[in-house]
């Protein structure tokens, strides 16, 4: 290309002159000068004025250049004295033509703005103008007296390009101006808002149509909610793509049939306190995604003031998200709530809706209850990243809106696989779709999937109007689920080229496992695990607890002995008020406060207020008398550690409250000799205290993670991402703190170890020094990128238990530890086996459910066929897109036949059933594959 470029450049150059065409008589009627050329016709012959307006004759809109002053000058037809009748054929003679309104008539096309002299037929053929120009495929901008037009080329190309490019209508119809004239001295007149009403009314009118509404004897206006909303053909359907039986199939099939949904909410796609549903009302009202908002708000008028709920058994992720939503006044939504299909991320007829306040339970109840009320299919998996609260009182709110959508439903709850890391262990081994029957590889993440294709249309939707932006949503989630309709073929293929050998590798993994452990074991953990599938308030055989004895508890157990020492005569009192062990625990008490002033000095400017300034040197005094007292009760016990006092502190530093050395008996035996009490009694307490730091360790690092996570997702806007980072600062200042008490903790346990004779093979597996690479989340990996085929754990998640036995720390008993961690492992190698079964029986379920769909829809289609209009030219134009419909629907069922044609002998391909020791029709479903 390098070579070519001048060549391309003089080309390009030659385009501005006149070429070969340099004659000066018109080479059509020979009488004219040829001073005219058309830059959208093929050929570049200079004509004269009359034949060039008789050659656009049916090219009105083309561009024409007039040679003029040795250049090409732009011009317009209509200057040249083009005029186009409408309600004629071209070359047609009207009797009674009318020139439009003000005869300044302004066309919108893909080559720009274009003036162009219409006149209407006045005749006694006459149509309404709206009529005359529909028929000229020019949608025009209103009914009365149009003056401005669209041509059909225009929407439909914006209508692509709006769903696919998320470009907006104020970039494209500044991009058409330009197109037009790009100088600024002679700009098009602005039809920017006429452009807006006709690009959403053509919206409307594509989902009615579309929706075979037009086919309907009954008026558009009765339109049913969700009735034109794009269905996901691989989902459950009855009447639609469910064999007649479904209901009486058997339980090795009958979980097929289940719904897996999917609720979420995205803080991304709010909207600006502009105009209302009065200046603008939404004109699809309801009949694809949006529920109807008269509904909606009266539903939040009437229950809006219930509370939500909280729950304390988990991270309070409702709390981070309500305190993203502050100072949002100037907002009528603060985001959109839905209700997915979570097998394949397509929205589900009024199943979305606006947000006001956060992700109230009052809103999202409203949207699962329109949800449900669109599939008579009793068994659900709904999972939802707040799951584990949501779903508590789920049926007691329902039965106080009076809505009966989950009555006598079995609601099967779990959490997003990406989102479950955020919660505590129990919502981990309860909610995690790993484990949970019948969910074969469901993430729960294909709602967030969709959410990242309709963020960049955020930017846009925010300044619409309530109606407005309904609208265009709706539009958009249907252009998002025809999009993923058309490439099921494509992606179910490749879920089952994944999934075949998937199932083959973790079944035979699970065989082996399974049979290298004793058989009476594995019969008790089958037993543990079914129950826990059936019932799920049975226990969980997937919970691992992390037992550990706090600091608290260490101390009443040291207080025990005290008083056992008290009273059976042996305590030696040497102070009234303290112990031994009371003496140490205040001196741990002393050294935490030391920790938090130090860090709080650290954190003070050098331009601190003279308040703050006086807050924490109170604090420094308070603790200096606090030590200073502490050292004379220290002395009775411990009447070395003051000679050895001045030694330790040798600088000026050291005399400071946060610098003085208390000398417990850790740090004491390396000056002086220390009894072995108060050195099993640190010990006792330091241990606890590690493990009490590492607990706090783990729960603020689940809380950080989640907050990471919300303010990726959620929060936008430098007043709320202030606010996110503040929040983080303040939990990654707790964090470093307690950090800092577990190493003091863990060095302290290093200097008495030798002296206690216990080897770090008795507590060394259990506490480790504690780097700062160790500090990540589960999920997370050394370099903070979350992978879970890379990861490895940090060893603070792997932490056993210990316990208090008479008196003394003990790990617990080896063999349990042993037991556990293979209960665990079987169970888990067990589900993974299931849900790589689960989900190749699955996908063939799906593939031929898309395949019964299609040829159900094209059905539908052919039913369509003259069910309307008597005018013959009405009746076929509906008939023929009734026959293209159905024409296209088992096009794409032919199409999905030939792309899955291989697909049942692939999964034959070291199927399970092919074993004699697995019987495929087993009742027992597919706990079969352990060969029980």
């Amino acid at each position: 290309m390098q070579e070519l470029i001048d060549e391309y450049l003089a080309e390009m150059l030659r385009e501005e002159g006149r070429g070969e065409h340099v004659c000066s008589n018109c080479p059509r009627c020979f009488v004219g000068p040829a001073a005219f050329r058309c830059r959208d016709c093929r050929t570049h012959v200079l004509l004269c004025q009359q034949c060039i307006v008789a050659e656009h004759a049916c090219n009105p809109l083309h561009r024409v250049l007039e040679w003029k002053d040795k250049f090409f000058q732009r011009c317009n037809l209509k200057s040249l004295g083009l005029r186009v009748q409408l309600g004629h054929e071209p070359g047609d003679t009207c009797h009674l033509p009318k020139r439009a309104f003000g005869d300044d008539f302004v066309i919108l096309d893909l080559t720009g703005v274009h003036e162009v002299a219409v006149d209407f037929c006045g005749c006694e053929r006459v149509q309404p103008h709206y009529v005359q120009l529909l028929r000229s495929r020019w949608y025009p901008a209103t009914s009365t007296d149009p003056k401005t037009a669209a041509t059909y080329s225009l929407l439909e190309t914006f209508h692509i390009l709006a769903a696919q490019s998320k470009v907006s209508g104020f970039e494209f119809y500044a991009s058409l101006a330009r197109l037009t004239e790009n100088t600024g001295t002679r700009p098009p007149k602005d039809r920017y808002p006429a452009f807006m009403h006709m690009i959403r009314q053509w919206r409307n009118l594509k989902v009615l149509k579309r929706g075979g509404r037009g086919h309907s004897v009954a008026p558009a206006s009765s339109t049913e909610p969700g009735e034109c909303a794009v269905e996901c053909p691989a989902c459950p359907i009855p009447g639609k793509n469910l064999p007649p039986d479904w209901q009486d199939a058997p339980v090795s099939r009958s979980w097929m049939y289940r719904l897996f949904l999917a609720m979420d909410a995205n803080f991304r796609l709010k909207r600006k306190k502009v105009s209302n549903d009065i200046n603008d009302p939404s004109l699809n009202n309801g009949c694809s995604y949006f529920v109807e908002e008269s509904a909606y708000k009266s539903h939040l008028t009437t229950h809006g003031h219930i509370p939500t709920e909280k729950h304390p058994q988990c991270n309070n992720h409702n709390a981070v998200k309500l305190a993203n939503t502050k100072n949002d006044g100037h907002l009528a939504a603060t985001g959109v709530g839905t209700v997915d299909c979570a097998r394949h991320g397509m929205k589900r007829a009024s199943s979305v809706g606006d947000l006001q306040k956060g992700e109230r339970y009052v809103n999202m109840d409203y949207l699962l209850h329109r949800s449900l009320l669109h599939t008579p299919i009793s068994s659900l998996t709904v999972s939802y990243d707040i799951a584990c609260q949501y779903s508590i009182n789920l049926r007691q709110r329902f039965e106080t809106y009076g809505y009966g959508t989950v009555v006598m439903r079995s609601i099967r709850w779990a959490i997003p696989k990406f989102h479950i890391a955020a919660h505590r262990d129990l919502c981990q081994a309860s909610y995690s779709l790993h484990y949970l029957p019948h969910c074969a590889r469901v993430d729960g993440e294909s709602v967030e999937r969709a959410w990242a294709l309709a963020n960049p249309v955020a930017s846009s939707t925010k300044e619409m109007g309530p109606g407005s932006r309904r609208d265009f949503l709706d539009d958009f989630f249907g252009a998002l689920n025809w999009a993923k309709t058309t490439k099921l073929p494509e992606a179910l293929l490749e879920r089952i080229k994944e999934a075949v050998p998937q199932r083959n590798t973790h079944v035979d993994a699970f065989r082996e496992y399974h049979a290298a452990l004793p058989e009476e074991h594995t019969a008790i953990w089958q037993q543990a695990v079914e129950a826990w599938e059936a019932d799920p308030t049975k226990p969980n055989p997937f919970l691992t607890v992390r037992k550990h004895v706090t600091e608290a508890a260490a101390r009443v157990q040291l207080h025990e002995e005290d008083s056992r020492a008290l009273r059976s005569g042996t305590a030696a009192i040497l102070h009234e008020d303290f112990s031994s062990s009371t003496m140490i625990s205040a001196g741990l008490d002393l050294e935490e406060q030391q920790r938090r002033l130090a860090h709080d000095l650290g954190r003070m400017h050098e331009y601190a207020t003279d308040n703050s300034r006086s807050q924490v040197l109170e604090r420094q005094n308070t603790l200096h008398r606090k030590i200073a007292s502490w050292q004379d009760v220290q002395r009775l016990f411990m009447p070395a550690a003051a000679a050895c006092r001045g030694r330790v502190a040798d600088s000026p530093a050291s005399h400071l409250p946060h610098r003085i050395s208390l000398l417990l008996p850790s740090s004491a035996i390396q000056h002086v000799d220390v009894p072995t009490d108060l050195l099993r009694q640190e010990w006792v307490l330091r241990e606890a205290q590690a493990h009490d730091a590492l607990g706090n360790i783990r729960s603020r690092l689940e809380v950080r993670y989640h907050m990471y996570h919300v303010k990726d997702r959620f929060v936008r806007g430098q007043g709320p991402q202030t606010r996110m980072n503040k929040s983080i600062e303040l939990l990654q200042n707790k964090l470093n703190l307690d950090a800092q008490r577990y190493r003091a903790a863990y060095d302290a346990l290093c200097r008495l170890s030798p002296h206690l004779d216990k080897g770090t093979g008795q507590w060394g597996n259990n506490l480790q020094l504690l780097q700062d690479s160790d500090l990540r989340h589960l999920a997370e990996t050394e370099d903070g990128e979350i992978s879970e085929g890379r990861r490895t754990v940090s060893w603070i998640w792997r932490t056993t238990a210990i316990s208090l036995n008479n008196g003394q720390l003990e790990g617990e008993d080896a063999s349990a530890n042993l037991q556990e961690s293979l209960r665990v492992e079987w169970c888990k190698a067990r589900a993974r086996a299931n849900r790589w079964t689960e989900e190749c029986m699955l996908l063939e379920e799906e593939m031929r459910r898309v395949l019964a769909y299609h040829e159900h829809s094209a059905q539908e289609w052919d039913q369509r066929v003259g069910t309307k209009y008597t005018r013959p030219d009405y009746a076929e134009g509906a008939d023929a897109y009734a026959h293209r419909q159905a024409f296209i629907r088992r096009a794409m069922k032919t199409f999905c036949e030939h792309v899955w044609r291989n697909v049942k002998l692939w999964v034959c391909l070291g199927d399970i059933s092919s074993s004699d020791e697995v019987p495929p029709d087993d009742d027992a479903g597919l706990d079969a594959i352990a060969g029980l």
